[in-house]
């Protein structure tokens, strides 16, 4: 290359480097310049102290009376139920280990077998001294809920329990020759038309504290009055309460101090409720595997375990003329009968 092509060369060089090197400069200048809008405004930072929370212990365990009468406490599967055996281990092994039968009722396998007017449902309670329902997605017949008004009568103990809804209730009837069925949501998985009988309400929205706690903004605590169900119970932690609405037939055992999804006001709600042999809970959750030992849940699920099986209900009941069963079905599992259950906890189809 000629001596005057190298110096071109290096002088083009010199000149991209100069003015690479100048906008380098005038561009930190330009973005290091006041900008005319002014200062950040000086805005608190928020408070998150005010969210601090501790840990929840965990390490409770859920115990169940022993030592006297077998009983036979029955789970309701048959109306669509969001719950399964293994949901609801530490209440079952809690029973079965007292000595008491558990068994999961999912309904007749056929009910053209049945007499014009029979309630296979009905028929399983004459064979229970406790009805748990949780959360079903179907709403019980007239027939049905009769039945359960009859069994708790009789002394039989029944536990309704369900989380906030998720849905509007439907309600559709169908009818054929022979056939005649009806099937309805139930307020979104809630035992509406069942509450009802006893003057308990299942709220429509959940429950909800943002200063105080469980970890989670809907992990609220709750407490009782120390009598009952509510023994021992000073700080239980629900993961998904709805609040309830008691007549005059039936009282609180267990509030909870926080604001409602429904009204966004704070106050004392109920979320456990008890009508004479009849408990509502708002809250499933609390009955299940990780959730039924955290703070003094394992206390409150304990007691509701020993609820179910602390009932005297009279043999037989309810009886053919309640709830439209059939006549002549076998006695219940109640203090009246002698044969004592196996206690081992089961899946069946039907159970007569």
């Amino acid at each position: 290359m000629r001596a005057r092509d190298v110096a071109r060369a290096v002088g083009v060089v010199a000149v991209v480097a100069a003015v690479v090197v100048a906008a380098a400069y005038a561009g930190g200048a330009v973005l290091s310049a006041p900008s005319g809008v002014g200062d950040a405004p000086d805005a608190p930072a928020y408070d998150t102290g005010a969210l601090a929370t501790g840990p929840v212990e965990d390490d409770g365990e859920v115990t169940a009376p022993s030592g006297g009468e077998s009983k036979t406490v029955v789970f309701d599967v048959s109306h669509g139920n969001d719950v399964s055996e293994n949901d609801v281990q530490p209440v079952v092994d809690a029973l079965v280990a007292a000595g008491h039968e558990v068994r999961f009722y999912a309904g007749s396998e056929s009910s053209f077998g049945a007499s014009q007017g029979a309630s296979p449902f009905n028929e399983t309670l004459r064979g229970a001294d406790a009805l748990v329902v949780v959360s079903p997605s179907t709403a019980y017949t007239d027939a049905e809920s009769d039945g359960v008004e009859a069994f708790a009568d009789a002394g039989g103990r029944v536990l309704l329990a369900a989380n906030p809804p998720a849905t509007a209730a439907t309600e559709t009837t169908v009818s054929l020759p022979g056939l005649s069925t009806e099937s309805a949501a139930s307020a979104a998985g809630q035992p509406a038309n069942l509450a009802a009988r006893f003057d308990v309400t299942f709220g429509a929205g959940y429950l909800y504290d943002m200063g105080e706690n469980g970890n989670n903004f809907q992990r609220v605590y709750a407490g009782g009055d120390g009598g009952g169900v509510a023994e021992g119970v000073e700080r239980a932690v629900l993961l998904d309460a709805t609040p309830l609405r008691t007549g005059p037939d039936a009282s609180a055992v267990l509030s909870a101090e926080a604001a409602s999804s429904e009204t966004r006001e704070d106050g004392t709600y109920a979320v456990a409720a008890r009508n004479g042999n009849v408990l509502a809970v708002g809250d499933a959750d609390v009955l299940t595997a990780g959730v039924a030992t955290d703070g003094d849940n394992d206390a409150f699920v304990s007691n509701v375990a020993a609820f179910l099986v602390s009932g005297d209900k009279e043999a037989g009941a309810p009886s053919g003329g309640q709830g439209g069963g059939q006549p002549g079905g076998q006695p219940g599992g109640g203090a009246g009968n002698s044969t004592q259950p196996t206690p081992t906890a089961r899946l069946a189809p039907g159970l007569a």
